[in-house]
């Protein structure tokens, strides 16, 4: 690293520069990139609404250009970079602040700098304000990077592009495979039942094979009402398909509680989402969250001594099922709902305890072997992703 300087971004800008405050329209000459349109490093140019820029000093001014550096100056994604390397006639909004480095620098090395952790520990400290954090352009002019021969710049570029390309070939196919894995979960449930359904036609209304089906209510005051401890209160964020999230899990005294005792939970109640963007999300709480209630967006589903709670767990979680009941939920007329009425009249296919017992104790063994292969193929996505860093840290240390 005998030839390589430091410098900051100010020393190797030829320009730093906020963008154009202004509003779409319809139709116009030039897109209106903003830092909702940045997503994932792509921009999806069809998408880019149009800019009401008119005047030529404007569009001279904030014009987008090849090989300009886009920051997000504020918001959830301050720090984040986009280089220009091709696009539609655009200007850039104020929430962005645009780099034009000098020839001395190649514009995708210092955009790859600005992946890396070393800028982001910089980023950090720069963040200016808590409520939202942003930082300004002479924060960023004055992030220091390491500044190699433009030869040497080039080449470092050329190594990481090949060898990122290889990363994300890498996780493209085990992204691949973790789809096809969360797949194969629903496909082992809809093969299990439909062979169910040619082994017996007999099928019961739910509400013929449980002793409860019913939803709760938010104690009066809501959010504001809820305790640090005490009785879980069970809400829809809780509820995820054959797991129980605790995170967010809200808490009333025993007065808010005894005014919701019609919707005690017991052990192996099955509970059902029955509003909004989660509903027929679907699982079994463990005895530990108990006592508990639910509120007006969760039933409870009690089935009585002829059919197993995870029976009819599965049974619901199932894609066929699902569908069905995503279906009947959209065709509400106020929201996405589940009635107790469309609940109570589920079909469900009727077979002995038995071959209950033997169909739930299959799905276990497959969903046991689908989250061992889920948690391989996660683990080694996670490893590639810190690669990328790993990689970026060698780069900027001269040591690739």
């Amino acid at each position: 690293m005998g030839r390589w300087k430091k410098v900051t971004v100010e020393d190797i800008a030829k320009k730093i520069q906020y963008g154009y405050t202004g509003k779409t329209i319809k139709k116009g000459h030039y897109k209106y990139l903003r830092i909702t349109d940045i997503q994932n490093q792509s921009v999806d140019w069809s998408t880019v609404p149009m800019s009401d820029v008119s005047s030529e000093k404007d569009i001279e001014k904030y014009k987008l250009e090849i090989n300009d550096i886009l920051f997000a100056r504020t918001g959830a994604t301050v720090g984040k970079s986009f280089l220009i390397e091709d696009y539609e006639p655009s200007i850039f909004a104020s929430y962005l602040i645009r780099v034009q480095p000098q020839e001395i620098v190649f514009p995708k090395y210092l955009y790859l700098y600005f992946q890396s952790e070393s800028y982001w520990k910089q980023i950090r400290a720069h963040e200016v304000g808590a409520a939202q954090p942003n930082v300004n352009g002479k924060k960023l002019g004055k992030i220091k990077f390491p500044l190699p021969p433009l030869p040497e710049q080039k080449r470092i570029v050329t190594k990481l592009d090949a060898l990122f390309a290889d990363i994300d070939k890498a996780i493209g196919l085990l992204e691949e495979n973790l789809a096809h894995t969360q797949a194969l979960m629903g496909s082992v449930l809809d093969e299990e039942f439909g062979k169910l359904e040619k082994v017996s036609s007999k099928k019961e209304k739910l509400k013929n094979l449980t002793t409860k089906i019913g939803s709760g209510s938010t104690p009066r005051g809501g959010q504001s009402s809820y305790k640090q401890s005490g009785i879980s209160l069970i809400r829809s964020m809780n509820v995820h398909d054959c797991f129980f999230k605790d995170k967010n899990l809200a808490f009333i005294d025993d007065e808010q509680a005894d005014k919701l005792k019609n919707v005690e939970i017991q052990e192996n109640d099955v509970l059902l989402n029955i509003t909004g963007a989660s509903v027929a999300r679907c699982c079994i709480v463990d005895s530990s969250y108990l006592p508990a209630r639910v509120n007006q967006h969760v039933s409870i589903i009690r089935t009585d001594e002829n059919i197993f709670p995870e029976f009819i767990l599965y049974f619901l979680i199932s894609p066929k099922m699902k569908s069905k009941l995503l279906y009947d939920s959209a065709g509400n007329a106020t929201r996405e709902a589940i009635t107790k009425s469309m609940i109570e009249s589920i079909e469900v296919p009727i077979v002995s305890l038995e071959i209950q017992q033997r169909l739930i104790d299959k799905i276990k063994e497959s969903f046991r072997l689908c989250d061992e292969l889920t948690k391989t193929e996660t683990q080694k996505l996670t490893h590639l992703r810190s690669l990328k860093s790993s990689l970026l840290d060698k780069a900027f240390k001269g040591e690739l």
